[in-house]
């Protein structure tokens, strides 16, 4: 009785309950292998995997819409000891020498301050870099360089609409099928950019882009505290034509002349813009089919959260809606913002061409020196009644005229 005694334990009912169901759940999880492949964690927890998951699918479809290919996204989404394990960081600096080299664009450059300001110049969300001569200096949206950008993705919007309806360069819709290497290419680092400096007060971006003509304008960056602007080309063939033609001809702003000079601080354009450009992408929109929705307080202020945009004019041309930007990666951001809108829904948002691509102004050229001498001219005619007569050398010519008509008066009082 006693060893029985000893042997025993007695529990209460709710305690043997648990350690009943307890034991069939390490039973049945050992039998199906449940344990392996679950786990158990916080609420908060498990709340914020799913918070952190959906913010890196986010930023992965966000960074394909902004040109970055998915190898790079996968590279950059590993910690540095399995880059290192792996050697990717050899193969992204391979990338990036193979995406410099084939002339496609380069990113923009940084400046940790401008003068006159606590801030730097910035261009799409990346700031200039001042020095005492041009400074090409590389530095991507994210990283050291810009990716290149696969031209499949954004050609044709939710509507199937393309977005390559500029004559800029090349015809829409034929870039598809073109070769890489017949693609037009713009340099990356180049004297493009051009300092206006003594500009009137109050000067505005419409002003500007109606004195600049010959080439298809990158940025416009006005700097009213100094009364200076940043005025930067696609190509540099057209920035140096534009700075001797205005050498030659000077240029006026406002009925005040403007001192055009290389700025030191140039642009260099980045591979994505870069490859836009070559697909019809410029500074100005078209929205096709306008309604009552689409007034110009509306699209100002749907366009107003975008950083360092400025919408430099907006006009309505037989149903169409014009918008003019200040540059053409954020004309290529403010694009994809309004197709993303229930507003713009079912409407074509395309680019237009540049007006600044336009040739010159000729100026009349007045031409007084001709005018007087066509003037003496007649003057002279009239003034002589003979015109023969400043051939006369003697007076025997006038004393026969002289005596010719005495004879022909006495001959008319004899009749």
């Amino acid at each position: 009785m006693s060893s029985s005694s000893s042997t025993a334990v007695t529990v209460d009912r709710d305690y043997f309950d648990t350690l009943v169901r307890r034991a069939r759940f390490n039973t049945e999880s050992r039998k199906t292998g449940a344990h392996n492949s679950s786990v158990v964690i916080p609420r908060a927890e498990y709340d914020n995997l799913i918070l952190i998951s959906k913010q890196y699918a986010n930023l992965r479809r966000n960074l394909f819409r902004g040109g970055v290919d998915a190898d790079t996204v996968n590279i950059l989404s590993q910690d540095d000891e399995t880059i290192r394990q792996s050697g990717s960081s050899a193969r992204v600096k391979q990338q990036v020498n193979k995406n410099s080299n084939e002339g496609g664009g380069a990113p923009l450059y940084t400046n940790a301050s401008t003068p006159g300001g606590g801030r730097g110049h910035i261009h799409g969300g990346v700031s200039l870099r001042s020095s005492n001569s041009p400074h090409y200096e590389r530095a991507g949206y994210g990283g050291d360089d810009g990716d290149e950008e696969d031209d499949s993705d954004d050609e044709t919007d939710e509507n199937g609409s393309s977005d390559l309806d500029s004559p800029i360069d090349g015809n829409p819709g034929t870039d598809d099928v073109q070769p890489q290497e017949s693609r037009t290419r713009y340099e990356r680092a180049c004297l493009r950019t051009l300092q206006l400096s003594g500009l009137a007060d109050g000067t505005t971006h419409v002003e500007i882009t109606n004195a600049v003509r010959g080439g298809v304008l990158l940025d416009i960056w006005v700097r009213h505290h100094d009364r200076s602007a940043a005025v930067s080309f696609v190509r540099s063939e057209d920035a140096k034509g534009f700075y001797d033609h205005v050498r030659r001809h000077d240029l006026y702003i406002r009925n005040k002349r403007v001192e055009v000079k290389w700025s030191d601080r140039q642009f260099v354009l980045p591979d994505h813009v870069a490859n836009k450009i070559g697909n019809g992408a410029s500074r100005n929109l078209v929205i096709h089919g306008c309604d009552g929705r689409h007034k110009e307080d509306v699209i100002r202020e749907d366009l107003d959260h975008i950083h360092n945009l400025v919408v430099v004019k907006i006009g309505f041309v037989s149903g169409n809606c014009h918008i003019g930007l200040n540059s053409i990666h954020n004309a290529i951001y403010a694009r994809q913002c309004m197709m993303s809108r229930l507003r713009y829904k079912g409407k074509k948002i395309a680019y237009a061409a540049d007006e600044c691509a336009q040739p010159y102004h000729q100026a009349a050229v007045a031409k007084p020196r001709d005018s007087v001498t066509t003037a003496s001219k007649k003057t002279g005619l009239r003034g002589v009644s003979n015109r023969f007569q400043l051939l006369n050398l003697d007076d025997t010519v006038d004393e026969e005229i002289a005596a010719t008509l005495q004879g022909n008066q006495a001959l008319e009082i004899a009749v």
